[in-house]
């Protein structure tokens, strides 16, 4: 289902599917000058899946804004616990309101400001 469709029908936050083609342009396109350094970093990001390495692995590049000296830390704390680097980096907008805080109308414009700021991010060239 298209995810616009999932939110304003069903109030429901979608989950970026981030393939191998579309990380190996975003490691490109954020740290043209440190691929390789890049790929090893991100290869020490544990998850159950090739899919979840993905995302996760995006979460970290998108949080860390360019800058390399954010990558180890952003790595580890998404070994500690990914939900918070993804929270952060597709979500930003929702998870900075607690449980409850927000009424059905303001919680699905906040999923739909952040799925299209991800969404934005993640193909700008």
């Amino acid at each position: 289902m298209n995810e616009k469709k999932l939110i304003l029908n069903f109030g429901k936050q979608p989950v970026a599917k981030i393939t191998d083609d579309q990380l190996n342009f975003l490691i490109h396109r954020e740290f043209p000058n440190n691929i390789e350094l890049i790929e090893k970093k991100l290869d020490k990001i544990k998850s159950d899946s090739k899919q979840g390495k993905n995302r996760i692995s995006a979460a970290v590049l998108k949080i860390a804004n360019k800058e390399l000296e954010k990558i180890d830390f952003l790595i580890k704390k998404a070994n500690e616990d990914f939900r918070d680097i993804v929270a952060e980096a597709e979500y930003p907008k929702s998870s900075s309101y607690g449980f409850g805080k927000r009424n059905e109308n303001e919680r699905k414009d906040d999923y739909l400001k952040d799925w299209e700021d991800y969404s934005d991010w993640k193909t700008k060239k």
